[in-house]
């Protein structure tokens, strides 16, 4: 069965090949050259293609190097070199052994895309008039992030490896489920744990604003008891807000920036379709889709490699790089499904947005003022957005609200 691996191993090349050039091409039609038109500039456009087609060389390159680096990695034999080296400083630990690995792989891996991370993220973003960090702020952001990253997937990399070693030929029922429990326990930590070392948070006060989104809230049928604005300007001006947790923990939180630049009807119609994920329970179907990837995606590992049928063959630290690139080409094919689902998820939310406010033309102008703040590219081609988006493109959801019809919204 390896036979299909090489396939999708091919197929997954010659694919971000193929996106590579999509991307870079755009997909712009007369339909939405003519929709487009109604709401944005040609300077719009043409500053949201600047910005996505920013970097394209570096990013190539980047892509390359991201392709090779767990391949050169174990098939060098630097893989089993480290893993020797680090066997007598885990003290005949394997957990010990597999953790160390980790942490050296994540971070070798850091350090060589950190020139990417400060042209794209430092260089790019001020070129454009997005940052607002310093280069010492831009550093202490980036360490941070990594090392959040780093403990979070060495302390997953140990918990799947210990599991491999102790479930041995059942692990394949085991994995998701351990996932599973790191994927309910880091949506729960996330705002008490992760969210407080970047931003700093504070009850949503803000006057005029606040009198609009609770009457939403209302509207919506939720008891809106956590609302927070979090200091996106520390970093960028970008705007968004977001909805994270499940069970009583769950709360929105709104980026200062998005205060700024939008009208308090804006503002509470944004939150309104944060209130639809809440509402109809998407992080906990996020979690559990997450799930069946993995158990799909742990069958289909056993089934290519029968030589991993055994917990215990899988589970050698050296191995590391090789399982990542597995998974790479494995999680690249049902991509399209997750983005699927999850655009669904957004035309849901979007949706139950009109439903709850009833003002469409509110709904456009926070669309446009999300797409001109943060110059997003209008052209997006079909088949990258099949494969990859997780919202809708804008043009998309500019046109279902168009189309949404009042009687629908109050028969609904």
């Amino acid at each position: 069965m390896k036979i299909l691996f090489i396939i999708l191993t091919v197929s997954y090349i010659l694919l971000r090949i193929l996106f590579t050039y999509l991307d870079k091409k755009g997909g712009k039609t007369e339909a939405k050259e003519k929709l487009a038109l109604k709401y944005f500039t040609e300077d719009d456009i043409k500053k949201g293609k600047e910005y996505h087609d920013r970097g394209f060389g570096a990013g190539v390159v980047k892509k390359i190097i991201d392709l090779l680096f767990p391949l050169v990695f174990f098939f060098s034999g630097f893989s089993v070199c480290l893993s020797d080296i680090l066997t007598p400083l885990s003290f005949g630990y394997l957990t010990a052994q597999t953790a160390l690995f980790a942490l050296c792989y994540i971070l070798i891996q850091f350090l060589l895309n950190l020139p990417f991370m400060y042209y794209f993220s430092y260089v790019l973003e001020h070129k454009f008039g997005f940052s607002n960090l310093t280069l010492k702020d831009w550093l202490i952001y980036n360490i941070k992030q990594f090392s959040v990253s780093a403990v979070i997937n060495i302390l997953i990399i140990s918990a799947a490896y210990m599991t491999f070693r102790k479930a041995e030929t059942n692990w394949v029922w085991f994995i998701p489920a351990v996932l599973l429990v790191f994927d309910l326990i880091l949506t729960f930590l996330y705002p008490y744990l992760v969210l407080p070392l970047f931003y700093k948070k504070s009850n949503f006060e803000q006057g005029e604003y606040t009198k609009p989104i609770f009457e939403v809230a209302n509207k919506a049928g939720i008891k809106l008891k956590k609302l927070f604005q979090i200091n996106e300007s520390k970093y960028s001006k970008h705007t968004n807000a977001f909805f994270t947790g499940f069970g009583p923990e769950k709360s929105i939180y709104i980026f200062d920036t998005l205060v700024k630049n939008n009208t308090p009807e804006e503002v509470a119609s944004v939150v309104a379709h944060e209130a639809g994920h809440w509402k109809h329970h998407h992080v906990l179907k996020g979690i559990a889709l997450g799930f069946f990837g993995s158990f799909v995606i742990a069958w289909l590992i056993a089934l290519t490699f029968p030589e991993f049928s055994n917990g215990l063959e899988i589970s050698k630290a050296a191995g590391l790089p090789l399982l990542l690139f597995i998974l790479t080409v494995y999680t690249y094919f049902t991509t399209p499904l997750d983005s699927f689902i999850s655009r669904k998820m957004e035309v849901t939310a979007d949706t139950f947005e009109l439903k709850t406010t009833q003002k469409k033309e509110v709904f456009i102008s926070s669309m446009v003022r999300l797409a001109k703040d943060n110059k997003s590219y209008l052209y997006t081609d079909d088949f990258l957005t099949f494969w990859f988006a997780s919202h809708p493109p804008m043009l998309a959801r500019i046109k279902m609200a168009e189309e949404f019809q009042a009687d629908e919204v109050k028969n609904a």
